[in-house]
């Protein structure tokens, strides 16, 4: 190896540690909830090709190769005991990073194909640092795979190109590009550097019909097997093949949309960055040219330009690309990144011409390195790095949804377009212990609270902090929250995902103050009735409230004892609240806390009379009580016993 291609894969190496590490601190973003809204398609598309659930219809004709890819990893995980919506995506997600970064690897030797050492580093950073490309790369979805097969088949053409003992390695191009294609059908782009080549050895002699006629043959068999085995119907396209059979050929045509989309190709890299090196690039090709100095091979870059212009000008049939849909031109971007490449090492070699004039020269392909580091790189990885920052924050809806679990009986909840699938462990992922109905309304004050209740049937509301402060403004408003139980906030700058709130629809029947030690408050409790008979039995349900994080477990005991003295009863014992909950967890000052339902049993032969009922917490280990208002138990009602 010499020391070009040492140095070469030496800074190729740099660059994936970097690129890498980047890609393995986010990928696993918000998960065990999946907040994509296409990566739970995959996944439920793969469980209906493997007839786990009853076909919909939707992904008739879906480009095949993706959702067979989930047919197939799916049983796999399953067998190792990674199962549901969360395992797959983050598995797919880490294929995801692999894929990107072996995307980067092809990106850089596409460059060095024709610029060396310098053009393939400059390339392989540009794609690896990028914070669209990072944003884009690790998702579940096919993307990734079609960024990697357009930039393999580019690689491919450009050998074949280039060494015209290799010609036959436009077929492989082509199956690359049929990779894409199979992957996501508006992916047709990459299959033009193949067929550029194959052409070119048809209208050049000598004339070899044999590289043409094979990508002919692979693309119509292809073709054929899509449309009369597999099955698309042009009919009943779904999403981007419904807009284009509507409104395609008008967009198509409209320049000032594709002029948009061509600018959002090249924005990843940095719109000023590349005007200015491809500008550069440009320019000192020419004075190379007429200097007799090395070149780029102009046949190669022709190939990358039907790339980079043919992707977003098909995208323009379906969508004007923003900073959210820019996955759909990022195959073109990796061409781009090449370009790049290419023309700082074009810029470099017309500089050379000046060298023996300026010995700093010398060290040019240093200094544009450097440039491109300190205009460019350097931002884009502080970029990076935020974008890393925020994807391992944990995320709201699954607090609130692990939080259900631990601390609440099941009822049904209402939620906002937030909150879709926070409940839907199909769609949203997160597994769960009990299953949660939900409803999905965007304002309480369709119904009252009466209705939500008895007439539908809802338990609980997550309202926005937004749609918390909207009812605020209003008197009718106001009466909703103040009718409502707040049990606990979500969110905020430490964490992803919405911040919000979670109301119980009605409050507690009674209201109390009583401080437990210095942290646990009672702060109400619900009771059957206060009239019974020998027999009967008392249902409590408590609700608490802790100051500051308890400093030790406690349980919860209920004493019937006669007015006279304190000789227990009946009694019942238990956990404060729900078991999963002890009171060590509780660490957030806000939170209402809900017990289950505890039952106290009256003796069947107790006579009538006043009997009070007292509460406490105490340590189960030591038997120690928290001190309160009586020395350890709260009188909390007098219960009347009737003959």
């Amino acid at each position: 190896m010499n020391n070009e291609n040492r140095l070469f894969w030496l800074c190729i190496l740099f660059v994936l540690i970097v690129a890498g590490g980047l890609r393995v601190l986010s990928y696993a973003f918000s998960l065990p909830y999946v907040d994509h809204p296409d990566e739970p398609a995959y996944f439920v598309g793969g469980q209906e090709w493997r007839g786990l659930i009853q076909p919909s219809g939707y992904y008739d004709g879906i480009p095949p190769a993706y959702v067979a890819l989930h047919a197939v990893v799916q049983p796999i995980l399953e067998a190792a005991g990674q199962s549901g919506l969360a395992a797959t995506t983050g598995f797919f997600r880490v294929v995801a990073a692999l894929v990107n970064l072996a995307t980067l690897v092809v990106v850089a030797l596409s460059a060095r194909l024709a610029g060396g050492a310098l053009a393939g580093i400059v390339a392989g950073a540009a794609w690896g640092v990028a914070p669209l490309v990072l944003d884009n790369g690790v998702y579940a979805l096919p993307d990734p795979f079609i960024y990697f097969f357009t930039v393999l088949a580019f690689w491919l053409a450009a050998l074949a190109w280039l060494n015209p003992k290799r010609r036959g390695l436009a077929v492989w191009s082509v199956v690359a590009g049929l990779g894409a294609v199979l992957m996501k059908y508006p992916a047709l782009p990459a299959l033009l550097p193949g067929g550029l080549v194959g052409l070119y050895g048809v209208v050049r002699p000598p004339r070899r019909w044999r590289i043409l006629a094979t990508q002919i043959v692979l693309i119509g068999l292809t073709g054929l097997w899509l449309v009369f085995i597999y099955g698309v119907d042009f009919s009943n396209l779904q999403r981007e093949g419904a807009i284009v059979q509507t409104e395609g050929m008008r967009n198509i045509l409209d320049i000032g949309r594709i002029i948009h989309n061509l600018i959002q190709t090249v924005e990843p890299l940095g719109l000023g960055v590349c005007a200015v090196s491809l500008g550069l690039g440009i320019l000192a090709y020419g004075y190379a040219r007429r200097r007799a100095l090395p070149t780029v091979s102009a046949p190669m870059v022709g190939m990358g330009l039907s790339v980079v212009i043919a992707f977003p000008w098909l995208v323009s049939s379906y969508n004007e690309v923003t900073p959210s849909t820019v996955r759909y031109v990022l195959p073109a971007t990796a061409i781009v990144c090449v370009f790049l490449g290419l023309s700082v090492w074009q810029v470099v070699q017309a500089v050379g011409h000046f060298s023996p004039r300026w010995p700093v020269l010398r060290w040019r392909g240093l200094l544009a390195v450097g440039l491109l580091v300190c205009f460019a790189w350097l931002s884009q990885v502080s970029a990076d790095w935020k974008l890393v920052q925020n994807r391992r924050l944990p995320d709201s809806r699954v607090q609130m949804r692990q939080w259900f679990d631990a601390s609440l009986e099941s009822g049904t909840v209402i939620v906002d377009d937030e909150n879709h699938k926070t409940f839907n462990p199909i769609w949203g992922g997160i597994p769960s212990r009990q299953w949660v109905d939900w409803w999905q309304g965007n304002t309480l004050l369709d119904y009252s609270l009466e209705e939500w209740r008895t007439q539908r049937g809802m338990s609980y509301a997550v309202l926005s902090v937004d749609a918390i402060q909207k009812l605020d403004q209003s008197p009718e408003g106001q009466a909703y929250l103040e009718q409502m139980l707040r049990l606990r906030d979500f969110g905020g700058a430490a964490m992803r995902g919405p911040q919000m709130a979670v109301f119980r629809l009605w409050r507690m029947q009674h209201e109390t103050a009583v401080p437990f030690g210095e942290a646990i408050h009672l702060i109400g409790y619900d009771l059957n009735t206060d009239r019974a008979k020998a027999g009967d039995v008392l249902n409590f349900r408590f609700y608490w409230n802790a100051s500051q994080s308890p400093d030790d477990n406690y349980s919860l005991f209920i004493h019937l004892t006669p007015e006279t003295d304190d000789q227990v009863l009946t009694q019942a014992d238990g956990a404060p609240v729900a078991p999963e909950r002890p009171t060590l967890t509780w660490d957030d000052p806000a939170e209402t806390l809900i017990s289950r339902e505890l039952s106290l049993t009256l003796p069947a032969d107790l006579p009538a009379g006043e009997y009070p009922v007292y509460v406490g917490l105490y340590n189960f280990v030591t038997g120690e009580r928290l001190a309160t208002q009586a020395d350890g138990a709260y009188r909390l009602v007098t219960i009347t016993v009737s003959g």
